[in-house]
Parts: structure tokens; sequence; C-alpha cells
């Protein structure tokens, strides 16, 4: 325990590097504009980031991309209380009370009660993370390589679920990343598979352009295909308006309880792999709403609404890392690209990284903290820097976005193969959002599959008895689940067979 604390202690530390402080000020900044303006989403900004990172340390490139995270997470609330128009899809719910509430001439009260429940949500979050986590990592250090690869296992049965109402074109999803994942050499051999004659994809498909062009190019070319987005001026809001700090910190302590449960449903939803913020906010809205002396009231404009959807966001980014950091599994879409900056650097999340890398990870907790309090400040003083950029129009945004995103993609090891790769996978994940086919369940069989190849092969070659995998008992644990978790997925889907397809 005595180890534990002075670990929390040491961590402090990390707020002694000005580089380290300042890139958290920046990833703020630029996270907090990318989820103010509608069509640019969280992964897009941290998929953005990530090439950015590779040339600084762990620890710095880590703290760029929590401040993206937390800030990105954020600022969807702006747009969603001005306009009505939700900035990142976890803002969704924030619109049916906040967007009521500046209609009514209380936008800076709706922005001072948004603001304040993001924060508190975030904060307690990460301290849900920073607590729970080592207990958790303690627990999956008695993982062998069978265990690893059942909870690998366990884990892809959420390929399923996370299909976007399609359980068909999730496992569809899904399997194409697991395929993409076996691209490249063999683990153990050597030997190359699926390369159709590009011996530059020995190493795989690199991670990095990979996601620049499935979670950027694509919503660029998602939000240009129209011919009047290139005509068309952003959407206009007027001027920001002054936030009563003080009385929104009020109103938002006075309804705490639903303070504490939204952010307990959004680090519980965050923890579990697939989900995200989209499903916390909208579930923690419709709970309080349920439960509350006044239903009648919700979608009106009170403050119980935007606390709701808010606080059950933004504590999404906490709970997303606990599977992350302990298992190494990501929580969603963001944490999935977070673990590829920290494997760019030869360092594997799982439950080895706490103990390995504890200035790292408790470092990592740290700059995750302090990330809120830069994003709330940032937003209680700078709310007009995000209205300037709601007014950007999109034929001057997009292409700049884009230019970022070559150069980003180009940085990390200077081939031009990389850049086609942003272009193909832009192209190919345009048409599966068009066909709606979701992105979520390719990143997660893109990520994971290495993974569980490597844990299978070791653990076969440590001993050829392929019943180990269901006589050891934490693995035989995690095959149950993973059996009740798409028993699961087959009762629930089932009244609806065939009707969405």
């Amino acid at each position: 325990m005595g180890d534990y604390f002075s670990a929390v202690l040491h961590s402090f530390s990390v707020l002694t590097d000005p580089t380290v402080v300042l890139l958290v000020v920046i990833g703020s900044l630029g996270g907090i504009i990318f989820g103010a303006l509608p069509g640019l989403s969280v992964p897009m900004a941290v998929a953005v980031t990530l090439p950015f990172t590779y040339g600084m340390t762990p620890m710095q490139g880590l703290a760029t991309m929590c401040g993206v995270y937390i800030g990105g997470m954020s600022g969807g609330l702006v747009t969603a209380i001005l306009i009505g128009i939700p900035g990142t899809p976890g803002a969704v719910s924030t619109v049916f009370d906040g967007f009521p509430m500046a209609r009514k001439g209380e936008g800076g009260m709706a922005l001072g009660i948004g603001i304040w429940a993001s924060f508190f949500g975030g904060l307690i979050g990460c301290l849900v993370l920073m607590f729970s986590a080592p207990a958790i990592a303690n627990g999956a250090l008695k993982f062998g390589p069978w265990e690893l690869f059942s909870l690998i296992v366990f884990g892809m049965t959420i390929l399923a679920t996370i299909g976007g109402g399609s359980v068909i074109k999730g496992l569809i999803a899904g399997v194409l990343g697991m395929i993409a994942g076996t691209v490249g050499a063999d683990p153990i051999f050597n030997e190359g598979r699926l390369l159709f004659g590009f011996n530059i994809l020995m190493g795989g498909i690199p991670f990095v352009p990979a996601m620049i062009g499935m979670y950027a190019v694509s919503q660029l070319m998602k939000d240009v295909e129209k011919t009047e987005s290139w005509t068309e001026d952003a959407p206009k809001t007027d001027k920001a308006p002054r936030i009563p700090v003080l009385r929104s910190l009020l109103v938002t302590l006075k309804h705490y309880k639903e303070t504490l449960f939204a952010t307990g449903v959004g680090v519980f939803i965050g923890a579990l792999p697939g989900a995200g913020s989209i499903i916390s906010n909208i579930f923690a809205y419709d709970q309080i709403k349920k439960f509350s002396k006044r239903p009648e009231k919700f979608g009106t404009g009170i403050p119980e609404g935007i606390i709701a959807s808010e606080a059950a966001n933004s504590s999404v980014a906490g709970g997303s890392l606990i599977p992350m950091i302990t298992l190494g599994i990501p929580g969603n879409a963001i944490s999935a690209i977070m673990m590829g900056a920290v494997v760019l650097h030869g360092i594997q999340p799982g439950p080895l990284f706490i103990s390995t890398q504890p200035e790292l990870a408790y470092g990592l907790f740290m700059a995750f903290i302090f990330a809120n309090f830069t994003v709330l400040l940032i937003q209680i003083y700078f709310v007009r820097v995000a209205v300037f950029f709601l007014r950007i129009p999109r034929a001057l945004l997009a292409p700049l976005i884009f230019v970022f995103c070559v150069v980003g993609a180009y940085s990390v090891s200077y081939r031009l193969f990389d850049l086609y790769l942003v272009s193909i996978s832009g192209i190919i994940a345009y048409f599966m959002v068009k066909l709606k086919v979701p992105l979520a369940p390719f990143v997660l069989g893109l990520v994971l599959t290495p993974i569980a190849e490597t844990n299978m092969r070791v653990a076969l070659m440590t001993d050829p008895n392929p019943w180990l995998f269901a006589t050891r008992p934490i693995s035989a644990f995690f095959l149950v689940l993973t059996i009740i978790s798409i028993g699961w997925t087959i009762k629930s889907t089932k009244p609806r067979k065939y009707k969405e397809y």
C-alpha cells in the first residue's frame, strides 16, 4: 500500500515538466475545437494527433492525447447548447435540455452547467481509473497466455454487439478487421501472409495511417460529398453568452445525486470494451428522467438533463482506459488509438504495464486529471474561441484537416506507401459508413487479432495440450463468459431477425 501511494505522489512530478504541461494545454484546446465542430469526431482528433506523438517521449505523447481526448469529449456541448447540433455523438442528449435553455435566454447558464458537469464526471472517472487500475492489474498478473487468449476471445464477442443495430454488419466488419490483423509476417516463424506481392506489408498493416484514413479521411469525404457543403458556410451562432461560473457551479452541486449517478454509468459503460459515450449519455439521461420527481420537464430546458448527459459523456474517458491499461484490451476506438501510440514506443499495455512501467502508468493518470482542470479553464474563459471556429466554412476546414492527415501519416515512417494506405483505408471506410457497416468492430479486430494469435501460439508451444484453455480456472471463466455473451446476443437479436436487412 505504501508503494502505491508513493507512486501516486511521484506521479505529480509529471506536472513539473513544462513540455508535458504545454502539450496537455495544446491538446485540450485542439480537442475542444474538434469536439465543438459538428462532423469532426473525437476519434478523428486523436487519430490526427497520433502521428505527431511519434517523435515525442511516451509520456509526452500520451499527455497530448489525454488533452485531446478530454477536450474533445467536453467540446461537443458548445454546439449542442448554442445551435442545437451535437458536436460529438456523446453530446446528443445535451441538446435535449441545453438548446431549449439557450432559446430561453439562459445559454450562459446552460454552458456553465454543462462545463461543470463534464468536469466532475471526467475528474471522478479519472480517480476511479487511478484507484481501481492497480487492483485489477494485480489480479491480472496471474494471467498466462491461456488466460489472455480466452480474455481476448471474450472481448471479441462484442464485435456483434457494437454493430450500430445490425449484428450481421458488426460481424462482417469484425471479421474484416481480424483478417487485416493477420496481414504480414507470422509472429513465430516470420512467414509472410496475405501480402499479395507487396513485401512492404511484411510488418503488417501500419496502424497509424489506417486509423487516420478510417476515422479522419472517411469523415471528411462524407462531409464534403454534397455540393452545397462547399458553398454553404458553417452554422452561424451568436456571440457566446457570458457564463455565470459560480451560479452554474452551485446549480450543478445542488444536483450532486444526478452527477454521481451519471458518472457511475459513464465509467461502467466506458469500461465495457466497444461501448461508448453515445450509449452512456443516452442511458444516463433516460434513467435520471425515469427517477426524477418532474420527468415531464425533461426536454424543456432543465439542469438535470444537461448534467445527466455531460457527466456520463465525460466519465467514459476514465472508464475506457481501465481495460486498456489492465488487460491490454481497448475500451473504445479512442483508447485503441492511444494503445497504438504506446505500442509504437515498444510498450505493450496489459497486466504487466503498471508493474513494469509505473512512471508512465501513474504519469498517465496525472495527465488525465490535469487535462480535466485544463479543459475546465479553457471552456470557461475561451468558449468564444470555439464559437469563432464554428464560423469557418467547411470548404476551408476540410482541405486543411486533410493536409494535417497526410503530413501526420507520412511523418511516422516517411514512406510513400503510408500515404496510399491513408487514401485506400479512407475510401474503404467511407463506403463502409455509407453501407452502415460500423468501423468500431473493424478496429477492434485489427487491434486484438495479433495479440490473440501470439498468445494462442505461445500457449500451444509451451504445452500442446489444447484442453488447458478449458481446464485452467481463469481461462475457463472467460470462455464461459464468451458462451454466455454469444447466447445473450442471439437471444436479444432474435425477435427482430431479418427485418433490418
